[in-house]
């Protein structure tokens, strides 16, 4: 069960909060249907139109992709501990600092991130695209999140195709805990669950038993995985609650769910549920292939822990 919010955070065409603007329908006067279409077709209206709506589609997209939003969300968990209740993580994924994620958006992510006052940070990986120059900074950066109980991490595919090993060391020596297929009692407020994090599945390095090693079998699991596919696996071991991330929520999104012809992808943005556990999709920080996103904003994840 969960309760969720979004809320525009920044806006690069405004350097400010968004506002969501409204559209207008206007009137038109009525005229035959063929005598509408042959004039249309007849004028070059049909490819100016085109190319003005593709124009204002890409200026939209840049600037979405350097806009903030953040995702209130709320999830009951049966065996979150009673005195975890109301427990305050922030998610934060796929970063992709390069050309097309700049050094800049990546501060303003957290700064806003602290502002929020999190309990904790939880980040479900690729933080670098391209090139390995892009690694030491993106670690820099992250390591300026400041929760009471840290910053903990796992890798994701985009970090193995840079270097997964220069990742993992500059994390860890910036303060971030990297989980790479293993797990630790998480203690906070007299209480303690399961916090764990597993290797890419896209490299084949996914080991959840490994992370699990050392669980009691009825305690609350937290599990960081980049990719949501590991989700049926991560239910099979009694996880409760899995954060993932990987799918960018599409990044671009030109139809609306609602009114698509084939079934979108599962697990693409969100929270979902099999059986008694949960795994919450993030759409992510950066963007890979294009630097644009379109209606499918960067995010910031607040999730509030609640008991059931």
């Amino acid at each position: 069960a969960c309760r969720s919010s979004r809320k525009p955070l920044y806006s690069p065409a405004r350097g400010a909060i968004l506002s969501n603007p409204t559209m207008r329908e206007t009137a038109t006067k009525r005229v035959k249907l063929s005598e509408r279409i042959s004039a249309y077709v007849a004028s070059e209206e049909p490819i100016r139109k085109l190319a003005g709506n593709w124009s204002k589609t890409a200026r939209t997209a840049l600037n979405e992709a350097n806009s903030l939003s953040l995702e209130r969300v709320e999830i009951r968990l049966k065996r979150l501990p009673k005195q975890l209740d109301g427990f305050k993580i922030i998610h934060l994924s796929d970063i992709h600092h390069s050309p097309f994620t700049g050094i800049e958006h990546i501060r303003r992510v957290v700064k806003v991130a602290n502002r929020l006052r999190p309990d904790i940070f939880l980040l479900t990986g690729d933080y670098v695209s391209h090139e390995r120059e892009y690694i030491a900074p993106v670690a820099a950066e992250l390591a300026k999140l400041k929760a009471k109980f840290g910053v903990h991490a796992c890798l994701g595919n985009h970090d193995h195709w840079t270097d997964a090993d220069l990742v993992t060391h500059l994390f860890r020596g910036e303060g971030i805990n990297m989980l790479v297929n293993e797990g630790f009692r998480f203690e906070a407020r007299g209480a303690s669950f399961w916090l764990a994090g597993v290797d890419d599945y896209m490299v084949g390095r996914t080991d959840v038993p490994a992370a699990l090693k050392g669980s009691f079998p009825d305690e609350m699991k937290l599990l960081l995985a980049h990719n949501p596919i590991i989700f049926r696996e991560a239910a099979r071991y009694g996880v409760d609650l899995t954060l993932s991330g990987h799918t960018h929520g599409g990044q671009i999104k030109f139809r609306d769910d609602q009114k698509r012809l084939l079934r979108p992808r599962k697990l693409r943005a969100g929270l979902y549920e099999r059986r008694r556990s949960q795994v919450y999709v993030t759409r992510g920080i950066g963007t890979v292939v294009v630097p644009m996103r379109y209606q499918c904003p960067p995010e910031i994840s607040l999730l509030e822990l609640k008991c059931f």
